[in-house]
């Protein structure tokens, strides 16, 4: 969106505001008519106000727009340290331009390089010079969209600062009142009272992501068991941990005698703590989600009227996107109000057709429902965005949902309770209850076909997905035959174009040169094998499975043959596929045969012109280890030679099918 538009819908709304204030002042059909629809017309602007007001194009006095490399900093969230790298968010608050400070807007993710175990903090002010550079999209196909996760924030730059080109200025702006630096501080001491009675640090970091959704600690290895298992909303606090919470807030209140005059305490007490537990675990989605919803229970049963599950969620979802409008491109956003939405539909259909009497069964009965119902409406949008389905998330469910439960029934008591004893039992008792969980998940993802792992559904097929559920739901709470009849003619449009996809799709030959940046990465698939050349150490290695592991996971049905190159040396290579010969380059000593592809790396470029006479080839390709000086530099010499070419520095990935090099 351009400035002129964006002033132009900040003049629409003002004046839309007003009339349609002047419109409910009126009487007869210009109220009915114009104060509704111009009610509508304003909710509509104003979010696009929200959405776009701190985009860097619309902003006038944004730091991106003033040409230097001196800034001042406000940390805006906790620093998140990694060996010796510290990571956060900021905000701009000025620069120096020749000299004179700027006050400026707009903010930035940074990454500083610390000597020292972590000197920063939230509200701290920092002084940096550096240089600013936009995020980059992501090179490869399937890779995670890391610009797009920080555009939701309204970060759209990033540095990386050395230490001796940054310090610390002030650090009295943690004394003004913030409330989110007071929920940080309340999480720290909560998490620095837990430490003690917790030994291993895995134990801890699962624990503290339990209690407060802090998760930045955590294993990879740990992580992927939750994710494979569908059970990965445990680590994110949402609905169930403020569900817990409500509840051992409403036993320990409910024990106690009220007088009449003070009725009203319990009410505030238990608003109070859950909206305190929020902005303790950060405010996302999720758990507002979950605290508005709550909120309208506590004052639906205070001043006993009847409560909509159904009509709180909606009510939840405007308020949250009126003051946030880009939760609503937010996966947790999307996923977490889906779930809600299939359990308050889905489940009592479910409990209608398995009738129980006895408490236990009726328990299990109950967990399974809300199991299938979370799962049946946010399955289609998994597969949209990471193409996979978690085979038993039932059984890892009902086997991690009470344990977690009691976590974190034993966490909240621990954090209040003063007695130390007391907590070194509680807190043995937690960490075997982790031990125990991490045990079930990990078991379960070893099992086979325990995630299955397919192409990402592309939108028709998500909206065709939707469209059929919510046709049956309704058909069969209706009774209504023809919405059978339209949601089986969705159905069978979704066979019909999952068919034709895997028979376009089934013998395709695929080849890729990855851009892993100084590393080289080759992939060839056929027929769900794969073959993976690279200059990286293994398949496993943490820069491959960023950029390409996920689209290779998916690529192939057996188990990827990998080939590791030396990349340190300057060596020659010359790789025979069935589509063709492909030549690395990186020295110019000897000679080498013809070869249909060549792949220049480490700037090589003298000596380059005779080895491609030598080779000719119909394509050459300068990968990311070349500078970007010479890959300019090489490519116009390629221009100028008659050679297709292919520069892959800062942009995306050579991706080719179904044709002959």
């Amino acid at each position: 969106m351009s400035l002129h538009v964006f002033q132009c819908v900040q003049q629409l709304l003002v004046v839309l505001v007003l009339m349609t204030f002047c419109c409910y002042l009126l009487k007869g059909r210009i109220r009915q008519y114009g104060y509704i629809y111009g009610y509508y017309v304003s909710v509509v602007l104003f979010g696009i106000f929200q959405f776009w007001r701190e985009a860097p194009l619309v902003t006038i006095n944004h730091f991106s727009h003033i040409v230097t490399d001196s800034y001042v900093v406000k940390i805006i969230e906790e620093p998140k340290v990694k060996r010796d790298i510290i990571r956060f968010s900021a905000e701009v608050v000025g620069a120096y331009q020749k000299g004179e400070f700027v006050e400026t807007t707009g903010r930035l993710m940074l990454s500083l390089k610390s000597g020292q175990k972590n000197p920063l903090q939230f509200g701290d002010l920092l002084w940096l010079k550096g240089q600013v550079k936009k995020i980059a999209p992501p090179f490869n196909p399937m890779e995670f969209d890391y610009r797009q996760y920080l555009e939701r924030q309204h970060i759209y730059h990033e540095a990386f600062v050395v230490v001796g080109r940054y310090k610390l200025i002030s650090r009295k702006e943690t004394m003004a009142f913030s409330l989110t630096g007071l929920a940080l501080q309340m999480r720290r001491y909560f998490l620095v009272k837990l430490r003690p009675h917790i030994k291993r640090d895995e134990h801890f970091a699962i624990a503290s992501a339990l209690l407060y959704g802090s998760r930045s600690d955590i294993s990879a290895e740990s992580i992927q068991a939750f994710t494979n298992t569908g059970t990965i909303h445990v680590l994110s606090v949402s609905g169930m941990h403020v569900a817990v919470l409500f509840g051992f807030l409403a036993l320990i209140f409910k024990r106690i005698a009220w007088p009449s005059y003070l009725r009203w305490l319990p009410l505030i007490l238990l608003w109070s703590m859950i909206w305190i537990y929020a902005f303790i675990a950060g405010l996302d989605p999720p758990i507002t989600r979950a605290a508005i919803m709550v909120s309208f229970v506590l004052c639906a049963q205070h001043f006993k009227r009847s409560f909509s599950t159904l009509n709180s969620l909606i009510i939840a979802a405007l308020l949250i996107l009126l003051v946030v409008p880009r939760a609503v491109v937010d996966v947790g956003f999307q996923l977490s109000f889906l779930a809600v939405l299939g359990m308050t539909i889905c489940s009592p259909l479910i409990e209608g057709f398995l009738p129980v009497k006895r408490p236990i069964l009726r328990f299990l009965r109950d967990a399974l429902a809300v199991s299938i119902a979370a799962q049946l409406l946010t399955t289609p949008l998994s597969l949209y965005y990471f193409g996979q389905f978690p085979t038993y998330f039932l059984v890892a469910n009902l086997l991690v949902d009470f344990p977690s439960t009691l976590v974190m029934y034993l966490g909240f008591i621990m954090t209040i309770n003063p007695i130390q004893g007391l907590n070194d039992l509680l807190g043995f008792l937690l960490e075997h209850l982790i031990a125990f969980i991490l045990y079930c998940l990990k078991f379960i993802d070893h099992l086979a076909f325990s995630t299955i792992k397919v192409e990402p559904m592309g939108l028709e097929l998500l909206f065709l997905t939707y469209f059929a559920l919510f046709s049956f739901l309704y058909a069969f709470q209706w009774k209504d035959k023809k919405y059978v009849w339209l949601g089986g003619c969705c159905a069978i449009g979704i066979l019909l174009i999952t068919a034709q996809k895997y028979l376009e799709n089934r013998d395709v030959e695929r080849f890729r040169v990855y851009n892993t940046k100084h590393e080289l990465t080759i992939g060839y698939f056929k027929g769900g094998r794969g073959i993976v050349y690279s200059t990286f150490d293994s398949l496993q290695s943490r820069g491959l499975q960023y950029a390409c592991g996920r689209e290779i996971q998916l690529l192939t049905r057996e188990k990827v043959q990998f080939v590791a190159l030396n990349g340190r040396e300057r060596k020659n290579y010359l790789v025979t596929l069935p589509l063709g010969r492909i030549a690395i380059l990186s020295h110019t000593g000897g000679t080498m045969t013809h070869a249909d592809l060549v792949i220049v790396r480490k700037n090589l470029l003298n000596g380059l012109p005779r080895l491609l006479k030598q080779i000719r080839p119909k394509l050459v390709i300068l990968d990311g280890s070349n500078s970007m000086e010479k890959s300019k530099h090489t490519k116009r010499m390629l221009d100028s030679l008659g050679i297709q070419n292919y520069l892959m520095k800062d942009n995306f990935a050579y991706v080719w099918d179904k044709e002959n090099l």
